[in-house]
């Protein structure tokens, strides 16, 4: 961990805390990085499957968490043009899936602090998670 001085801007953005942050930090970002990794799709998820299990993230944050994580190289564009209209695929980059065991620790992290809040999450790994649905 980075030591709690007090510093300026520039120097905590050599911190690697500071640098997940910057990518994470931002509304939504945990929640559609979730969302990627618990798709089905082989091909990556489709905007509309993403926005169905966030619905309450508007499309327009949702664009713009996908665009910030592709420009990071977290998640992978995909178009398909074989289909008319073209489908557009988002999935996970090998940087992306590294995320995965954080998430598994934030959400464990989530049901022993979280209480009756949690009580429909059966856990990490749980296929039949009625919440997180991973």
């Amino acid at each position: 961990m980075c030591p709690a001085t007090v510093r300026t801007k520039e120097s905590a953005e050599n911190c690697p805390i500071y640098f997940v942050t910057r990518i994470l930090g931002k509304r939504w970002a945990i929640l559609v990085l979730q969302e990627l990794l618990a798709s089905k799709n082989p091909n990556g998820a489709q905007f509309g499957e993403l926005h169905r299990t966030i619905s309450w993230v508007s499309p327009k944050i949702l664009t713009q968490r996908l665009r910030e994580f592709e420009k990071e190289g977290i998640v992978d564009r995909k178009v398909d043009t074989t289909m008319m209209p073209a489908r557009v695929h988002y999935s996970l980059t090998e940087k992306g899936l590294d995320f995965a065991p954080i998430l598994d620790d934030m959400q464990d992290w989530g049901i022993k602090y979280g209480g009756e809040k949690t009580v429909g999450c059966l856990g990490a790994g749980a296929s039949n998670c009625s919440e997180c649905k991973i």
